[in-house]
Formats: structure tokens, C-alpha cells, sequence
């Protein structure tokens, strides 16, 4: 029996791309999934102030629309399930993007477990049919559409050691990460075997005054805010001495434009390099508004931690910093500070969300 013929893969950039079009020609235009989280939000400003055009899906009937509006300015916003396979398509066809970013994800770790097949749509098969749908467009328009993957380091696991980089194994222990980790190999096999313009990034926490308030970050600076305005509220924490790779969300969607931009795809770690526990971050939120009494406003709960969780998580991000010419540049300091000035201002003023916040 002979062995089946599988096709040669196809080097990038076989087909004519637009994003060597001559710079006289119109914007070139982005599709952002997810624009109205944290990260799309940032790239989307971004992209724009490097004259792109912006289109921004949003989940049908999203609370955080509203809530992001006022930094959304000048961004072409769209509705979209992610689980809509047709509609991606429609919206490929429609706006013919050179760039896509796909932010969007079901992102409750933890609410995995109870929703572990809406997880698997999401993270995974989603992103099945958004390269389904860019190497249809190419073969129809003989137009390359760059691809860019936002993945995590929960895919490394739970059982890891010292700096993770692009070559560390995969364990992943949850289902938000199972497909997550299926996603990220989904795409370095389509940019192997099809030859699409299609990237990883591997992020690692990173966070901003717009993350959502359900995310333990948030949770301090806003507690530390809080007692700078003479509020006693507490934060329920796990584990004060776990261990993250703390950055800013600004700094990172720097990496991922530059990602897409970057002539050859690759995958790449987005880190700062350094780790904090959360008990530095309380230490320093607390600190950023002259106060040393963060044991007053912590309540120890120790079931909120998981086994399925690293207990440090930190980046080697050398190969971006080679490849990419990127760096963090915003320290841990700056970056909690800056989610606790913007806390107060918010309670003081009684204004939750404005564009002076972005200082």
C-alpha cells in the first residue's frame, strides 16, 4: 500500500500580500475579537494611533460594551459569537482585514469545569474555523490575512519549574487550558502545513486600571483604593505566596502588533521575566496609597486555591526581546500603583469609567 501524498507546506507570503501594498494605499484594516476586554481595548487605541483602521467583534448582548465605550472611540464595532463560524466569514468577507487578533475567550478558569464543552467551542474550535475561514478567503482573494492567537501560560500546567519558554512542555491541568493549549498548536500547524501568517502569543498575567473586577488583581487594587477613601473592605485570597509574571496589558499588545508585523510568524512568550508573590502585590497597593495595613483587609481562604494551579509561573521572554525588539516597560511598582490611583479616582469621583484614566 502506498503511503498517502500529504501537500508541501506552503512558505508565507506565496500569494500576494497587502501588507507590502504601497503606503500610499487606503488603511489598512484589523479585526480585533474581543475588543471591549482589557487587551482589546489597549490594542485597538494602539493600532489606531498607528493610522490602521479597527474593527472590534463583541459578544452579543456584553455588559463590558458599556463600560469600555469611553476608550472605544474610532473603533467600527461589531457583534459576534465567537462560536459562529458563518458569521467570522461574513466578517472577513465584508471588511477584507490584513491583521486579525484573536482576544476573545472564554476566560473563567476556574468556571471551566462546570462549562468545560462552551470552553472547547471557544478557545478551540473557534479558532479551527477562523483559520478555515482566512485560507478561504486567501485562496478566493489571493490575499494573506495575518493571524495572531492570543494563548497563556496556563497551558504550561501546574507542575513547572523555573523560566518557561517557547519550548516548554505543554501540561495543561484545566479545561479553559486544554483548549487553549489545542488552540496554540491548531495554529502552528496551520501556519506549518498552509503556510498562513500565523502566530502565538504565550501571555503571562498581565493586567491594567480596565481589567475586570473579577480578577484578583482588581480585587486589590480596589480594596487598597477603597481603604485610601475610608472604606473597610476585604478581599478573600487562597495563597498570599503564589507566584506571577506580573506586566501591563499596554506593554503587551505592543508585542502582539509586533508579532503580526514581523516578517516571518513565530511563537512568542509575553513576560516581564520577574515574578511577584500576592502578597507584593497587596504590599504595594497598599503602599501606593501611604497605608501599611493590608492584613486588615485580607481574608485568608484557603479552599479558593487549586492544585490545578502553578504555584509560580515565570517567563523567559528572550526571544521576543531577539525577534521582536520588545521588552516590559512598566515595572511592578507602576503597574499596581497605577490600577490603585485610577481605583480611587473612580470611588472620589463617582465617574467609573473615563479617558483620562489613561493617563
Amino acid at each position: 500500500m502506498s503511503a498517502t501524498r500529504r501537500p508541501s507546506p506552503r512558505p508565507p507570503h506565496t500569494v500576494r500580500s497587502a501588507w507590502m501594498d504601497d503606503v500610499q494605499a487606503p488603511p489598512r484594516t484589523a479585526l480585533i475579537t474581543g475588543v471591549s476586554g482589557q487587551d482589546g481595548m489597549y490594542l485597538a487605541r494602539h493600532l489606531l494611533a498607528q493610522g490602521w483602521q479597527v474593527v472590534g467583534t463583541v459578544r452579543p448582548g456584553i455588559s463590558s460594551l458599556a463600560r469600555m465605550a469611553p476608550y472605544l472611540a474610532g473603533v467600527e464595532i461589531v457583534e459576534h459569537d465567537l462560536t459562529d463560524a458563518l458569521g467570522f466569514g461574513d466578517l472577513v468577507s465584508r471588511h477584507a482585514p490584513q491583521a486579525v487578533y484573536n482576544l476573545a475567550a472564554f476566560s473563567a478558569v476556574g468556571r471551566s469545569w462546570d462549562q468545560p464543552e462552551l470552553a472547547a467551542r471557544t478557545n478551540h474550535l473557534a479558532v479551527v474555523e477562523m483559520l478555515q475561514s482566512l485560507l478561504r478567503h486567501r485562496d478566493k482573494n489571493a490575499q494573506d490575512v495575518r493571524f495572531f492567537q492570543a494563548s497563556t501560560a496556563e497551558v504550561f500546567g501546574s507542575e513547572v519549574e523555573g523560566p518557561l519558554d517557547e519550548e516548554s512542555s505543554h501540561r495543561p491541568r484545566t479545561p479553559y487550558a486544554i483548549a487553549k493549549s489545542a488552540a496554540h498548536h491548531l495554529v502552528i500547524s496551520y501556519r506549518e502545513r498552509y503556510g498562513l501568517h500565523a502566530s502565538n502569543g504565550i501571555l503571562f498575567n498581565h493586567e491594567s486600571p480596565f481589567r475586570g473586577q473579577q480578577f484578583v488583581a482588581g480585587k486589590i487594587a480596589r480594596v487598597a483604593a477603597s481603604a485610601a477613601c475610608g472604606r473597610h473592605t476585604t478581599v478573600a485570597l487562597g495563597d498570599l505566596d503564589v507566584e506571577r509574571d506580573w506586566g501591563s496589558a499596554a506593554d503587551y499588545v505592543d508585542a502582539m502588533a509586533r508579532a503580526v508585523g514581523h516578517e516571518v510568524p513565530d511563537d512568542y512568550i509575553i513576560g516581564t521575566g520577574q515574578t511577584h508573590t500576592l502578597r507584593d502585590m497587596l504590599t504595594a497597593a497598599f503602599a501606593a496609597v501611604g497605608r501599611d495595613d493590608m492584613e486588615d483587609h485580607v481574608e485568608l481562604m484557603p479552599h479558593l486555591w487549586s492544585a490545578t494551579q502553578a504555584q509560580a509561573l515565570l517567563a523567559d521572554p528572550a526571544k521576543a526581546a531577539r525577534q521582536l525588539g520588545w521588552s516590559a516597560s512598566t515595572s511592578f511598582d507602576e503597574l499596581v500603583s497605577g490600577m490603585v490611583e485610577v481605583d480611587v479616582r473612580r470611588i472620589t469621583t463617582g465617574v467609573a469609567e473615563s479617558e483620562a484614566y489613561l493617563g
